[in-house]
């Protein structure tokens, strides 16, 4: 899979803040690009149909283009500079729910803005060593699943593993210090054998309506580096 695939990404803008002042903009020029060109014409041309026609005084329509021009610039800008930035981090160890973890999992937003929690989802998949092969949804699915999924795979909650269960209306807490970050996953010993992979895709609201991804590969499996190739002698 690209690398890109991984990136954070804005799925959607919010059309109270961003379309609806493009689309009066668009509306706004368009009226005053007509007033201008009727402006040229003869006065007995402009007092002729269509060219009477009119919505609003060129000088009028030439303030509200400036006001939905500075709107939209101001949007933009605050836009960058409140974006959230999901961002996380994997250790050994750290985790504060389960004792024994060898790979504990963080979230953080290292961005200027704060961010609500929409909607999360996971993908697991098996190992081929995993004992118990149970059949697991393909795709993403929800906690529930994702914790039926685990324990079809005879992994324990309070001892294999711990997984967050981040629902909507949850907050990212706001760092550039991935110590800081909400904790969520951790896996044991007997996790790391049984699961090959399991990513969680979580998408945010920022303060302006945009919603934003990010998809995190927090297990993948390990790859050994091949055998060196035996010296010759001789």
């Amino acid at each position: 899979m690209e690398e890109s695939r991984w990136e954070q990404r804005r799925i959607s803008t919010s059309g109270k803040t961003l379309r609806w002042p493009r689309a009066l903009l668009v509306f706004a020029l368009g009226n005053l690009s007509w007033e201008i060109v009727k402006s040229n014409l003869n006065a007995g041309v402009r007092d002729d149909w269509p060219w009477r026609f009119t919505v609003l005084d060129a000088s009028t329509c030439a303030a509200i283009v400036a006001l939905l021009t500075g709107i939209v610039l101001t949007r933009t800008q605050l836009s960058q500079t409140m974006q959230p930035a999901l961002s996380w981090s994997a250790f050994k160890g750290r985790s504060s729910e389960l004792a024994n973890s060898l790979r504990t999992v963080s979230l953080i937003n290292a961005g200027g803005g704060r961010s609500v929690v929409q909607s999360v989802a996971y993908r697991i998949q098996a190992s081929p060593a995993c004992p118990q092969r149970a059949a697991i949804p393909a795709g993403w699915m929800s906690w529930h699943a994702a914790v039926d999924s685990l324990g079809s795979l005879g992994l324990d909650g309070d001892r294999d593993y711990f997984l967050l269960h981040l629902g909507p209306g949850g907050s990212i807490p706001m760092s550039n210090n991935s110590r800081e970050g909400v904790e969520l996953l951790a896996f044991g010993a007997k996790a790391l054998e049984n699961l090959a992979v399991l990513d969680i895709k979580i998408r945010v609201i920022d303060v302006l309506g945009d919603v934003y991804e990010r998809d995190l590969q927090c297990l993948r499996p390990v790859i050994s580096a091949p055998p060196a190739a035996p010296a010759r002698v001789g």
